[in-house]
């Protein structure tokens, strides 16, 4: 049954305990995540009261049943600690993270369109920012700089698939939007390259790299990596960029090098 806690900092305690789930975490630790280092002196009390109303929502016919809170179903005293009992599949960040793993291994076998499926499927569980509901009870924002950078990650194998797979026209778009966004990561410029190319747009590819080029050298006065060069070497010879190097996939059809403008 959906129970969502009213309390912000109960909310927050309940999204600490399951991105540490099946796992104790001290209460001290807990405390200094909560109050980002400065607790209140009643914090050890205050936490205390907050698991108590947890394990109310959590398992309430427990509660109703005068159950010992120790021999709670779901929210356990461990050590110092708590820990919070969580089945396989019962969260979304353990079901993205079985079909992203689904899916690199089918890339890695070179199945690019079923891995591809797969991908697309992980980032449809996907809402939003990572705990915007959370307001001023928000958590350290190292939480969230970890799963966003997970997602993105996501989102790049995604779109190596989907080019892999012949989608090379359907991601350009999306690709755009991403290296706007993230104008420092040369993965995405590589793949925005690819893609122009694979869809015959070799010279708009090439004015792909300059633009990243120009943002790289702009905002911190290094020039990009070997991959984005290798990238641009290739479409200058005439050459397709090399997919299987970032995904492990080979290639739904090949392309004629008259697809590159030659």
């Amino acid at each position: 049954m959906p129970c969502t806690p009213s309390s912000l900092k109960r909310r927050a305690l309940l999204t600490l305990l399951l991105l540490h789930a099946n796992r104790r975490f001290p209460i001290r630790s807990l405390i200094g995540e909560l109050w980002d280092g400065r607790p209140p002196r009643s914090a050890v009390a205050t936490v205390q009261m907050y698991v108590s109303g947890l394990r109310r929502v959590l398992a309430p016919e427990h509660s109703r049943g005068g159950g010992d809170p120790r021999r709670h179903p779901l929210l356990l005293t461990s050590g110092n600690g708590y820990l919070l009992r969580v089945q396989p599949g019962e969260l979304d960040l353990d079901r993205f993270r079985t079909l992203a793993a689904r899916g690199r291994e089918l890339r890695a076998a070179g199945h690019c369109t079923t891995a591809a499926e797969s991908f697309h499927r992980a980032l449809a569980l996907w809402r939003g920012t990572p705990f915007e509901d959370l307001g001023p009870a928000c958590l350290p924002a190292h939480y969230t700089v970890r799963l966003e950078e997970e997602r993105l990650a996501l989102v790049h194998d995604r779109i190596g698939a989907d080019i892999c797979s012949g989608w090379a026209r359907e991601v350009v778009g999306e690709l755009e939007e991403l290296c706007a966004r993230h104008p420092l990561r040369e993965d995405f410029h590589e793949q925005l390259m690819l893609a122009l190319a694979a869809a015959g747009r070799r010279a708009e590819a090439l004015h792909a790299y300059t633009r990243a080029r120009r943002a790289m050298v702009e905002d911190t006065g290094i020039e990009p990596g070997p991959g984005l060069r290798a990238a641009q070497q290739a479409l200058l010879s005439g050459a397709r960029p090399d997919n299987t190097r970032h995904d492990g996939c080979r290639p739904a059809r090949a392309l004629h090098p008259a697809a590159l403008g030659r």
